[in-house]
């Protein structure tokens, strides 16, 4: 049970008998997590947000046809269905003379009367009126098989199929208007083979030979609804939209191409086929110095399909085909007005483009690891990583919008050491690396609202990382770890201009963990077990380009368990806390001041709980 605002109720089990002994087994696990949501909405009647709404269930045969021969059949379905994200605005438009400043520039504030003098909304607090449920569905189904080939060999064989369906209705807009909203919906099946064979000897020489297939479908559907509420509009239909967008000197006539009373609507098909043949070996020259390597040919085709971009009115009615601009009667550039009933108005609205495409690229890694001792070991490694070429799926307001980035690549060089001390009750693991990245991909999200999807020329992360896990007496384990990051683009612009020094988002220069799990007490039946865990993150850029309001500067989180478990550890209960010092911090923030306001998400407050679990 919670304690406070918050309740989280947790089942988890599972079931595993042999049907028959040695030949054929049943696993059955379940699990299912319901969480109150933690943002409170303070319009009447409306639900509180950031919940979470849970379960998964999972099934798995195993079938032993030989000695030689098994196969592990695994089907799997998952379902998500909690109160949706919250969004909690930040750095409000201030107030002006002919402005009233607020969200989207209307006079409302993140206050108890949404005026600009009222009492504050705290940080966990909003009053957002749309407030559907988000929706998430998986379902997989798996066959794995392995044969013994021979002493030395053996083949396997993973056989995938993957099927989910994505409804999330945001408000962007954290309001109680209809200012900002976006309702995405996609669907995607994926149907993955891998077939390799490996070596299972004690030869100097191991090897993994292997060549792997995926064909993925995705239907997705974005709506931008841009100030949409009646409160704004006149005839609450696609004449609104019409005389914002349309209108002497409004809209596309004054080159503007976010306008008001507007639905932004785009969706498409996407088709990938993926193959790829790849070797990971190892070769040992003496006990204490081993070779790695591997190589992997990629082959990447794809084509985004029916790509469809339309500007509705509020009543989803279209009225032109943002995927094709022409140039006007007064010289800008903008869509053309087509209202219902005018002819060719279905195909007009209705007209799509496709783009498509392919890529090869060979990666491969290298590295060797010298056993300087039984209880030390140090090892160099170089890689290059490939991301296959992309497709924008945010192409709402301009046709160019609709774009493809190049293949994202990666070099990494790595150094590191691993050690065990004082018998084994000391590990000391340490590493150094430098990631050099070329046409990384991102999404530029404009204070409009736009979001391109393009490549910056180059950027790079330099680090090092420590970790040491002690073990002084039995009962008690103790784990430290720092890492130190340096991130810059070296060759990147957006909308905004050049970036370049900038740093990379996520990338704190400084981060660390401290943990301990003492055993407490223990008798033959019970023990008693405490795990306290706090972790630290300095100062980070949630964004580029690199802004101090949208950035989250550093932080610690405090969190533990306590716990009575059986003595072979078939069940427990536990009391936890989570942000035990109820610390603010945001995982995510974009600036959108073109809407007068920061997107913003926050994380957990302060949380406590009981759980229980039991495995059969």
């Amino acid at each position: 049970m919670g304690v406070g605002n918050y309740n989280r109720r947790e089942v988890e089990g599972a079931f595993q008998t042999a049907l028959i002994p040695d030949r054929i087994a049943v696993r059955f696990a379940f699990t299912y997590t319901k969480v109150d949501g933690f943002i409170q909405n303070v319009l009447p009647g409306s639900p509180d947000l950031e919940g979470v709404d849970q379960y998964g269930v999972r099934l798995s045969l195993l079938f032993k046809a030989s000695d030689d021969l098994e196969f592990t059949l695994r089907a799997s379905k998952s379902m998500q269905d909690p109160q949706n994200y919250a969004i909690v605005d930040g750095r409000l438009a201030a107030p002006s003379p002919g402005n009233p400043g607020g969200v989207g520039f209307t006079g409302y504030f993140r206050t108890q009367d949404g005026t600009s003098t009222g009492a504050p909304l705290t940080n966990y607090q909003v009053a957002q009126n749309y407030t559907p449920r988000r929706r998430q569905d998986n379902e997989a189904v798996e066959l794995t098989g392995e044969w013994s080939v021979s002493p030395a060999n053996k083949m396997t064989s993973i056989t995938s199929w993957d099927e989910g369906a994505l409804f999330n209705p945001e408000g962007t807009d954290g309001a109680p208007y209809g200012i900002w909203k976006i309702p995405y919906t996609g669907k995607t099946r994926q149907v993955t083979q891998d077939l390799r064979l490996t070596s299972t000897g004690d030869a100097p020489l191991r090897y993994i030979l292997g060549v792997y297939y995926q064909h993925e479908i995705i239907f997705n559907s974005t709506e931008n609804k841009i100030f949409t509420d009646p409160a704004f509009n006149t005839f609450n239909d696609y004449r609104d939209c019409a005389a914002s967008s349309f209108g002497p000197g409004a809209g596309y006539n004054a080159g503007v191409n976010i306008n008001l009373g507007c639905d932004y609507y785009n969706s498409f098909d996407q088709i990938r086929n993926s193959w790829a043949a790849y070797t990971d070996d190892s070769y040992k020259l003496a006990d204490w110095i081993t070779l790695r390597a591997g190589l992997r040919y990629n082959h990447d085709n794809g084509a985004q399909k029916n790509a469809l971009d339309q500007l509705r009115g509020s009543d989803q009615v279209p009225i032109a085909n943002l995927g094709f601009f022409t140039q006007q009667p007064n010289g800008t550039v903008g869509p053309t007005l087509v209202l219902p009933g005018s002819p060719g108005y279905d195909a007009a609205v209705n007209q799509t483009r496709n783009q498509y495409l392919h890529n090869t690229a060979v990666t491969g890694r290298a590295g060797v690891d010298f056993a300087l001792t039984q209880d030390a070991l140090l090892y160099f490694n170089y890689s290059k990583g490939y991301r296959s070429a992309a497709f924008n799926a945010q192409f709402l307001f301009t046709p160019q919008d609709l774009t493809t980035v190049k293949p994202e690549t990666l070099d990494s060089y790595e150094a590191g050491f691993k050690t065990s001390w004082l018998d084994h009750r000391v590990q000391v693991d340490g590493a150094v690396f430098h990631y050099q990245y070329k046409d990384q991909q991102i999404i530029n999200v404009y204070p409009t609202g736009q979001q391109p999807l393009i490549n910056l020329g180059k950027s790079k992360i330099d680090g090092g990382e420590l970790e040491i896990i002690t073990r002084p007496i039995r009962v008690l384990t103790l784990r430290a770890s720092v890492g130190f990051l340096h991130s810059d683009v070296q060759d990147g612009v957006l909308s905004t201009g050049s970036i370049d020094g900038q740093e990379l988002p996520y990338a704190p220069h400084v981060s660390g963990t401290l943990a301990a799990d003492w055993e407490a007490w223990q008798t033959d039946a019970v023990k008693i077990n405490l795990h306290l865990d706090t972790n630290y993150n300095s100062k980070q850029y949630l964004a580029l380009p690199n802004e101090d309001a949208i950035s989250q500067g550093g932080y610690s989180l405090l969190n533990g368990r306590l716990s009575l478990a059986s003595a072979d550890d078939k069940w427990d209960v536990g009391v936890w806390g989570r942000n035990m010092a109820n610390k603010f911090y945001l995982t995510n923030a974009v600036n959108v001041q073109g809407f007068g306001f920061d997107y913003r998400h926050v994380g957990t407050p302060r949380m406590y709980g009981v759980d229980a679990h039991y495995h059969f």
